[in-house]
């Protein structure tokens, strides 16, 4: 493969550590992921802060209970508060909540949209019968954070691509994208 012909608006199936690998140093401007639950902050995050622009951002879905195990303190911790939760009870509440650490770079990007908008709470649903598979997030989710944090033609980033939501939306919004 050769970065960036063979990357921007690519799927590329692999090992996300190994395909990071291939990436020059600061050539992506957002990373925005929701990795599988407790999926390696400690060997991925690393490899995420190389391949950052000094101004990029990145925003990390994660659960609750990982909190304690960030990195770095992030900037801000957003929420999205999942209207139907497809997580198991096992012997405590059920969370209907899905953390999202935002780290921010340098002079990063930040448009205001839309004051109403502009909180660390977003409440956007996956309509149930598109649903790929049960962790997908709203593609009106992402949309938004690529207002928020990117630009037009800004490269997003994504190594765990599952359903493509993150794709779609870049590639809506006039954004290049890496999955």
């Amino acid at each position: 493969m050769n970065y960036p012909k063979d990357f921007i608006n690519k799927v590329i199936q692999g090992d996300c550590l190994e395909v990071m690998k291939q990436m020059p140093d600061k050539c992506v401007d957002l990373v925005l992921t929701d990795p599988p639950y407790q999926e390696g902050w400690e060997r991925i995050f690393p490899e995420l802060k190389r391949i950052i622009k000094d101004n990029g951002q990145i925003l990390w879905f994660t659960q609750p209970v990982e909190l304690y195990d960030l990195p770095e303190k992030p900037k801000q911790v957003l929420v999205w508060e999942e209207p139907i939760s497809p997580k198991p009870i096992y012997k405590k509440y059920r969370e209907f909540l899905d953390f999202i650490a935002w780290y921010a770079y340098g002079d990063y990007t930040f448009n205001k949209i839309m004051w109403n908008m502009m909180n660390s709470r977003f409440a956007d649903e996956v309509i149930r019968s598109a649903r790929i598979h049960k962790w997908e997030k709203p593609i009106t989710l992402m949309q938004k954070l690529f207002l928020i944090h990117s630009n037009t033609g800004d490269i997003i980033f994504d190594p765990f691509l599952g359903s493509g939501t993150t794709a779609v939306a870049a590639k809506q919004l006039g954004r290049k994208f890496i999955g």
